[in-house]
């Protein structure tokens, strides 16, 4: 339930960019919404494997391999994704110091 609930905030962070009003700082929703997709995709694809239990370390391949061992690959791919256009710690500090104004971290 928690992914579920996560996934319905992040859609509706993404209609909020389409408002100008809400949006008070131009890089905030994107920077913001990056972090909390490649964070998402993370927790999901690890939920998938742990429902998986034991089949989830049969890969692409395998033809005993719940759905075509595409979970396993979406797990190792997320990782991948919260590095790419700058780690999320990166993107938390640009949020942190651009958009809320806190001091520079050391």
């Amino acid at each position: 339930m928690q992914l579920a609930i996560r996934a319905e905030g992040l859609r509706q962070t993404q209609r909020r960019t389409r408002v100008e009003a809400l949006t008070e700082h131009p890089m905030r929703l994107p920077l913001q919404m990056k972090v909390q997709l490649s964070e998402l995709l993370q927790d999901l694809a690890a939920a998938a494997l742990e429902i998986e239990g034991a089949h989830a370390s049969l890969y692409l391949g395998d033809a005993h391999a719940p759905d075509g061992g595409q979970w396993p690959l979406a797990y190792l791919n997320s990782y991948g994704f919260t590095i790419a256009a700058g780690s999320n710690e990166i993107q938390r500090n640009i949020l942190g110091e651009r958009v809320l104004g806190l001091a520079k971290s050391k």
